[in-house]
């Protein structure tokens, strides 16, 4: 029962990381094997210091632009 708990939980974890990656641009799949076979934490860790990508900040910035103009 405990081990079905932790793999639940290293799934949300893993989870997590995927949706944290997709919001810095990067590839979801290349860190969420990051996540499975290292840690989520570690994944974690590693992309809260990368910047996002200049087409992630190109559609940011898109978009504000878009709100502003409304």
């Amino acid at each position: 029962m405990e081990l079905l708990f932790v793999l639940v939980l290293w799934a949300l974890f893993c989870y997590g990381v995927y949706r944290f990656s997709d919001s810095k641009g990067r590839n979801n799949t290349v860190w969420v094997l990051v996540a499975v076979l290292l840690s989520p934490l570690v994944a974690f860790i590693i992309l809260l210091f990368l910047p996002k990508t200049l087409e992630k900040q190109a559609e940011e910035a898109k978009r504000l632009k878009e709100l502003m103009d409304s």
